[in-house]
């Protein structure tokens, strides 16, 4: 059975040319985070290797330079994660609302969790 996985964002700040988000991160049962990316070509970061467990909560520096009054659909935080011998691919997808003063805010609409694979005996 998948594991249930929330992904919730905390709060969004300037960081240079780009924006610091962060992601609070739940599960049950508790998985071991080992990889993220956010792809999107109008709100991205590069993919990194990480490890932490949940709950946790997950900072990324993305890149978005739409005007304000934007509306991005099917942005993507995507995760890989591990849970007994179980690698999990979590795919969660986001509506991102560019506000007056320019800020991107990510809220997630949908979350499916993916068997990718698994190794040693179960």
């Amino acid at each position: 059975m998948a594991p249930r996985v929330a992904v919730d964002v905390v709060d969004v700040v300037r960081a240079g040319d780009a924006w610091r988000v962060r992601w609070r991160i739940a599960s049950d049962p508790p998985l071991r985070l080992i990889h993220v990316a956010a792809p999107h070509g109008k709100l991205r970061a590069a993919d990194r290797d990480i490890d932490l467990v949940t709950p946790v909560e997950l900072a990324l520096e993305v890149v978005s330079t739409e005007p304000a009054g934007t509306e991005i659909e099917n942005t993507f935080l995507i995760l890989t994660a591990e849970a007994e011998r179980t690698t999990w691919r979590i795919l969660a997808r986001m509506r991102v609302r560019v506000g007056a003063d320019g800020v991107p805010h990510p809220v997630t609409e949908r979350i499916d969790v993916q068997e990718v694979g698994f190794s040693g005996q179960r």
